[in-house]
Protein backbone atom coordinates (compact mmCIF):
# COMPACT_ATOMS: atom_id res chain seq x y z
CA UNK A 1 0.00 0.00 0.00
CA UNK A 2 2.33 2.51 0.95
CA UNK A 3 5.92 3.31 -1.21
CA UNK A 4 8.24 4.80 1.04
CA UNK A 5 9.21 2.99 4.54
CA UNK A 6 8.19 5.52 6.95
CA UNK A 7 4.31 7.18 6.53
CA UNK A 8 3.56 9.48 9.27
CA UNK A 9 0.01 9.14 11.73
CA UNK A 10 -1.86 12.23 11.89
CA UNK A 11 -4.29 11.93 14.21
CA UNK A 12 -6.91 15.09 14.27
CA UNK A 13 -8.67 16.92 16.97
CA UNK A 14 -8.99 13.74 19.11
CA UNK A 15 -9.73 15.65 21.93
CA UNK A 16 -12.90 15.25 25.17
CA UNK A 17 -14.31 18.66 23.57
CA UNK A 18 -15.72 16.13 20.77
CA UNK A 19 -18.13 14.72 22.98
CA UNK A 20 -19.94 18.08 23.99
CA UNK A 21 -21.29 18.57 19.53
CA UNK A 22 -22.55 14.63 19.98
CA UNK A 23 -26.02 14.91 19.79
CA UNK A 24 -26.10 10.97 20.01
CA UNK A 25 -26.40 11.13 15.83
CA UNK A 26 -22.58 10.45 15.12
CA UNK A 27 -21.45 7.94 12.73
CA UNK A 28 -18.43 5.85 13.20
CA UNK A 29 -19.39 5.90 17.31
CA UNK A 30 -15.93 3.59 17.68
CA UNK A 31 -13.72 5.82 15.72
CA UNK A 32 -11.54 6.42 18.45
CA UNK A 33 -11.21 2.55 19.22
CA UNK A 34 -9.93 2.29 15.65
CA UNK A 35 -7.55 5.17 16.19
CA UNK A 36 -6.25 3.51 19.33
CA UNK A 37 -5.90 0.69 17.05
CA UNK A 38 -3.70 1.93 14.49
CA UNK A 39 -1.90 4.21 16.92
CA UNK A 40 -0.72 0.83 18.73
CA UNK A 41 0.33 -0.68 15.52
CA UNK A 42 2.40 2.71 14.15
CA UNK A 43 3.86 2.66 17.85
CA UNK A 44 5.24 -1.11 17.49
CA UNK A 45 6.74 -0.54 14.00
CA UNK A 46 8.28 3.01 15.74
CA UNK A 47 6.43 5.06 12.80
CA UNK A 48 6.54 8.87 13.39
CA UNK A 49 3.18 9.92 15.04
CA UNK A 50 1.70 12.99 15.14
CA UNK A 51 -1.54 14.72 17.47
CA UNK A 52 -3.00 17.58 16.41
CA UNK A 53 -5.00 19.49 18.79
CA UNK A 54 -7.48 22.03 18.30
CA UNK A 55 -7.45 25.57 20.42
CA UNK A 56 -10.09 27.43 20.09
CA UNK A 57 -10.06 31.11 20.03
CA UNK A 58 -13.52 31.11 22.15
CA UNK A 59 -13.32 30.99 25.68
CA UNK A 60 -16.82 29.29 25.86
CA UNK A 61 -15.51 26.32 23.48
CA UNK A 62 -15.32 23.16 24.80
CA UNK A 63 -12.29 22.88 22.66
CA UNK A 64 -10.56 26.14 24.21
CA UNK A 65 -7.09 25.39 26.14
CA UNK A 66 -8.81 26.45 29.47
CA UNK A 67 -11.50 24.43 29.27
CA UNK A 68 -11.52 20.80 31.41
CA UNK A 69 -12.37 19.26 27.92
CA UNK A 70 -9.33 20.50 25.63
CA UNK A 71 -7.22 16.90 26.77
CA UNK A 72 -7.02 14.15 24.43
CA UNK A 73 -9.22 11.69 24.55
CA UNK A 74 -7.64 8.20 26.18
CA UNK A 75 -7.88 6.16 23.26
CA UNK A 76 -5.31 8.94 21.71
CA UNK A 77 -2.91 10.33 24.39
CA UNK A 78 0.02 10.90 22.93
CA UNK A 79 3.76 9.17 24.21
CA UNK A 80 6.35 11.37 25.29
CA UNK A 81 8.29 10.45 21.70
CA UNK A 82 5.29 11.68 19.76
CA UNK A 83 5.06 15.17 18.33
CA UNK A 84 2.03 17.50 19.73
CA UNK A 85 1.04 20.14 17.44
CA UNK A 86 -1.85 22.55 18.61
CA UNK A 87 -4.07 24.48 15.91
CA UNK A 88 -5.97 27.13 16.31
CA UNK A 89 -7.66 26.48 12.31
CA UNK A 90 -9.54 23.70 10.81
CA UNK A 91 -6.17 22.55 8.92
CA UNK A 92 -3.75 20.53 10.87
CA UNK A 93 -1.09 22.67 8.34
CA UNK A 94 -2.37 26.21 9.41
CA UNK A 95 -0.02 28.22 12.13
CA UNK A 96 1.68 25.11 13.00
CA UNK A 97 5.15 23.39 12.16
CA UNK A 98 3.07 20.47 11.37
CA UNK A 99 4.91 20.45 7.70
CA UNK A 100 8.22 21.09 8.89
CA UNK A 101 8.41 17.92 11.27
CA UNK A 102 7.33 15.99 8.18
CA UNK A 103 9.78 17.10 6.20
CA UNK A 104 12.37 16.92 8.59
CA UNK A 105 11.36 13.60 9.08
CA UNK A 106 11.74 12.12 5.33
CA UNK A 107 7.95 11.31 5.54
CA UNK A 108 6.35 11.65 2.02
CA UNK A 109 3.44 9.67 3.00
CA UNK A 110 0.31 10.54 5.57
CA UNK A 111 -2.48 9.03 7.21
CA UNK A 112 -4.97 11.09 8.18
CA UNK A 113 -7.51 10.29 10.89
CA UNK A 114 -9.56 11.98 13.24
CA UNK A 115 -12.26 14.05 13.50
CA UNK A 116 -14.60 15.69 12.17
CA UNK A 117 -14.44 14.05 8.63
CA UNK A 118 -16.32 17.35 7.02
CA UNK A 119 -14.05 19.70 9.04
CA UNK A 120 -10.70 19.81 9.96
CA UNK A 121 -9.74 15.93 8.43
CA UNK A 122 -11.13 17.75 5.30
CA UNK A 123 -9.06 20.81 5.58
CA UNK A 124 -5.60 18.58 6.41
CA UNK A 125 -6.04 16.29 3.45
CA UNK A 126 -6.60 19.00 0.80
CA UNK A 127 -3.44 20.97 1.86
CA UNK A 128 -1.58 18.16 2.86
CA UNK A 129 -2.18 16.86 -0.63
CA UNK A 130 -1.91 20.47 -1.93
CA UNK A 131 1.75 20.17 -0.49
CA UNK A 132 2.80 17.09 -2.27
CA UNK A 133 2.14 13.96 0.25
CA UNK A 134 0.80 11.37 -0.44
CA UNK A 135 -2.15 10.80 2.02
CA UNK A 136 -4.36 7.74 3.35
CA UNK A 137 -7.77 8.15 5.26
CA UNK A 138 -8.79 5.15 6.68
CA UNK A 139 -12.59 5.62 6.97
CA UNK A 140 -12.99 3.87 9.80
CA UNK A 141 -11.47 5.95 11.68
CA UNK A 142 -12.88 9.33 11.25
CA UNK A 143 -16.51 10.43 12.11
CA UNK A 144 -19.42 13.24 11.39
CA UNK A 145 -22.32 14.78 12.64
CA UNK A 146 -25.40 14.76 10.83
CA UNK A 147 -25.98 18.55 9.23
CA UNK A 148 -28.91 21.10 8.30
CA UNK A 149 -28.32 22.26 4.77
CA UNK A 150 -29.07 25.81 4.21
CA UNK A 151 -32.31 24.92 2.21
CA UNK A 152 -33.85 23.39 5.37
CA UNK A 153 -33.19 19.55 4.52
CA UNK A 154 -31.20 17.24 7.13
CA UNK A 155 -28.33 15.31 5.76
CA UNK A 156 -27.23 12.37 8.00
CA UNK A 157 -23.80 11.74 10.10
CA UNK A 158 -23.07 9.16 7.77
CA UNK A 159 -24.48 10.69 4.50
CA UNK A 160 -22.30 13.55 5.58
CA UNK A 161 -19.29 11.15 6.30
CA UNK A 162 -19.17 9.38 3.03
CA UNK A 163 -19.84 12.91 0.72
CA UNK A 164 -16.87 14.02 2.07
CA UNK A 165 -15.10 11.11 1.60
CA UNK A 166 -15.93 10.48 -2.00
CA UNK A 167 -15.25 13.62 -2.75
CA UNK A 168 -11.78 13.58 -1.24
CA UNK A 169 -10.84 9.92 -3.15
CA UNK A 170 -9.46 10.05 -5.80
CA UNK A 171 -7.84 13.85 -6.27
CA UNK A 172 -6.62 14.37 -2.62
CA UNK A 173 -6.76 11.26 -1.11
CA UNK A 174 -7.22 7.36 -1.27
CA UNK A 175 -9.72 6.07 0.88
CA UNK A 176 -9.41 3.05 2.25
CA UNK A 177 -10.11 0.30 4.99
CA UNK A 178 -8.23 0.71 8.27
CA UNK A 179 -7.48 -3.36 8.46
CA UNK A 180 -6.06 -2.81 4.69
CA UNK A 181 -3.97 -0.04 6.41
CA UNK A 182 -3.27 -2.38 9.34
CA UNK A 183 -2.28 -5.00 7.12
CA UNK A 184 0.20 -3.13 5.41
CA UNK A 185 2.54 -2.06 8.12
CA UNK A 186 4.77 -3.95 10.03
Amino acid sequence: MFSSSRPALVIIDVQQAIDHFDSGYRNNPDAEKVIAKILGQWRDADLPIAHVRHASKFTESPYHPGSPYFEFKADAIPEQREKVFTKSENCAFIGTELDNWLVDQGVTEVVICGVLTNNSVDATVRVAAGLGYDVYVPAEATAAFPLNRLDGKYVAAEDVHWIFLSNLDGEYCRVCSADKLLSSVS
